[in-house]
């Protein structure tokens, strides 16, 4: 009995060393990625694996990946090679490799590592683990619309400025998919109950609902008709709230995620066969997010980005063609083919179980995607909706989803509306 007492200590002390360490990980990554870099191999077993991120928390290597054998012996190689902590670590089908986070050696030059890593020949890619923030602020306003029977519809000028209860009409966004890379989200929130949205977590933490997901979410899939809060602009989506990215500690209406957390998401994204992927979110150029993100727009997919506050694609998401890139109306942009939507003052869930006005390019993304979702469900293309969407749009002003569905009848259907949202920030 004795053995068996001492055995079950050691293990309980293991188990709270590996917490800790991993406790410890997650913390420097968020607090100096600079410290890290990503690599990936290449990685050809055949063995299915488990579905992206389908671990709540950890990336460690005691989780059951299909790793070729020879690819697990050349991190462990390069690991030791280069002087390298590994510390997150998943395998990427879509692409064919395994993507590993590695912290360097103290006192090691990033730049310096990543030429010698990028010339040898066993590692596919190599970059910095970038960092990524959203794009949003909480704010205050009022408006005065709606024919729903949820009380605060009267307050979403969103929905007058692009049409949405002419457009509900014709399609709530039925049997669409759409997959929010964000942070968490207040799946609990009334105004989500009825809703089809389901949560994932890939940020290697402990999943916390937070300000900037669920404002994204409840603009696209809050219930309408249930005489509660407000009406979402594509209600009867299915939405996959995948969590990327976790609350800035400056600023927790704000968020941010890494180059790792991201390429998860995107591969769960595209493993669930998504329609429209809403990144709300703006960072450096990525080459192994780009790469995903390819993949992806290669399959039909609809990626959605919103446009950074200097008002240039520049960067990730919004740098890579085929890519919706949004901004909202009255921000002024340099940047060409954007498309407008509100995105000030904008009425949304926020947790918890509240609402909020907010503001911001996240929130003109969000909107958009809603809408890409009625179109979709009313049996427009993918390489069509975009074409379409700009059409509705006079210079300067909201994207009108009454005009996109009514075609030739919108002079009969759709009565003009004058966004109100169209001041700046």
């Amino acid at each position: 009995m004795r053995r068996l007492t001492a055995l079950l200590a050691i293990l309980v002390v293991a188990g709270c060393t590996q917490l800790t360490r991993e406790t410890t990980d997650e913390e420097l990554i968020r607090t100096h990625p600079e410290r890290f870099v990503v690599i990936t191999l290449h990685n050809t077993d055949t063995t299915p694996s488990a579905r992206a991120g389908s671990s709540p928390r950890d990336y460690g290597s005691t989780m059951p990946y299909a790793i070729a054998p020879t690819t697990r012996a050349t991190a462990r190689q390069l690991a030791t090679h280069y002087r390298m902590k590994p510390v997150r670590e998943w395998p990427i089908a879509q692409l064919s490799v395994h993507c590993i986070v590695y912290e360097m050696n103290a006192g090691e030059s990033q730049s310096d590592l990543l030429r010698r890593l990028r010339s040898d020949a066993r590692v596919e890619s190599a970059q910095p683990l970038n960092s990524f923030a959203t794009m949003g602020r909480a704010d205050t306003g009022s408006y005065d619309n709606g024919p729903y029977n949820d009380p605060y519809a009267r307050l979403q000028g969103s929905l007058t400025a692009m049409g949405v209860p002419q457009a509900h009409a014709w399609s709530r966004g039925k049997g669409v998919s759409i997959a929010v890379i964000d942070t968490g989200v207040d799946a609990s929130h009334a105004d989500l109950a009825g809703s089809h949205v389901s949560v994932s977590n890939f940020t290697g933490q402990r999943l916390r609902p937070a300000a900037h997901g669920t404002a994204v979410t409840g603009i696209i899939a809050a219930t309408g008709g249930n005489r509660l809060g407000i009406v979402g602009v594509a209600p009867e989506a299915d939405v996959h709230a995948l969590a990327a990215c976790w609350a800035a500690a400056a600023n927790p209406s704000q968020a941010v995620c890494d180059s790792f957390t991201l390429a998860i998401a995107l591969a769960n994204a595209i493993e669930l066969k998504a329609n429209v992927v809403n990144l709300s979110l703006g960072g450096p150029s990525d080459p192994l997010l780009r790469r995903l993100v390819e993949h992806g727009l290669a399959r039909n997919m609809i990626f959605v980005a919103a446009l950074p506050g200097a008002g240039v694609a520049n960067g990730f998401p919004s740098e890579i063609p085929g890519v919706v890139v949004v901004d909202a109306v009255g921000h002024e942009h340099t940047a060409r083919d954007v498309l407008l939507a509100p995105g000030t003052d904008v009425l949304t869930l926020v947790p918890p179980n509240g609402y909020d006005f907010v503001s911001g390019s996240s929130m003109a993304a969000a909107n958009v995607s809603g809408g890409i979702a009625l179109l979709l469900s009313h049996r427009l293309k993918a390489n069509e909706v975009r074409e379409v969407l700009a059409q509705t749009a006079p210079t300067g002003d909201s994207i009108n989803l009454c005009v996109a569905l009514a075609g030739r009848q919108a002079h009969q259907r759709c009565q003009p509306t004058v966004s109100r949202a169209a001041r700046s920030d």
